[in-house]
């Protein structure tokens, strides 16, 4: 799998910041808030709080404790049940995913997200985690942006059903067909 974009950071947070509202539209579809959800104006500061975090932060390294406090962010008055910590499995194995030389970022990025999702890092948030951590390797490595248009969610629902159960990959090229956004650049 080869990067869809090639940018600079400042082009993908140029791009990020353009995209915003519709970003966190998605982000909002995906974790299932509907309009009469009084906890959506909550869960819409915390997309904006981490977003924030990821335009402002590239100094913060792509690891397990950014995880976690984007963790944290994401779940700010929505859940008391936020997790600070993981196993030392958990850690090494997020690491493996991260530092993969051979492997283009995107495709590190896409890896790290089913990861957090197959193994159930969080006892909730897990998606928006996932996502926004995909999200952080991705603007910092000039990646582009994953996100999951609200007419594609249900479609990005059955086939994460679909990997977890049988290890089905084709969620990858499906991910890298539909969900990988970036700015269209005159050369």
């Amino acid at each position: 799998m080869i990067n869809k974009f090639t940018l600079s950071r400042a082009q993908n947070v140029r791009y990020v910041k353009q995209q915003l509202e519709t970003l966190i539209s998605n982000n909002l579809a995906l974790s299932r808030y509907e309009d009469d959800d009084p906890l959506k104006s909550v869960a819409e500061q915390n997309f904006r709080q981490a977003y924030d975090f990821i335009l402002n932060n590239p100094d913060v390294e792509n690891d397990y404790k950014c995880l976690l406090y984007l963790h944290e962010i994401l779940m700010k008055n929505l859940n008391s049940d936020v997790k600070s910590e993981l196993n030392e499995t958990q850690i090494e194995e997020l690491n493996q995913m991260i530092n993969q030389p051979t492997r283009a970022n995107l495709e590190i990025a896409i890896d790290v997200m089913l990861y957090i999702l197959d193994k159930r890092l969080f006892a909730d948030g897990d998606v928006r985690a996932a996502l926004l951590f995909a999200n952080k390797f991705m603007v910092d490595n000039g990646c582009g942006i994953l996100t999951v248009s609200k007419d594609k969610r249900d479609v990005f629902r059955e086939k994460l059903k679909e990997y977890k159960e049988n290890k089905d990959y084709d969620i990858k090229n499906w991910i890298y067909m539909y969900c990988v956004k970036g700015p269209k650049l005159d050369y």
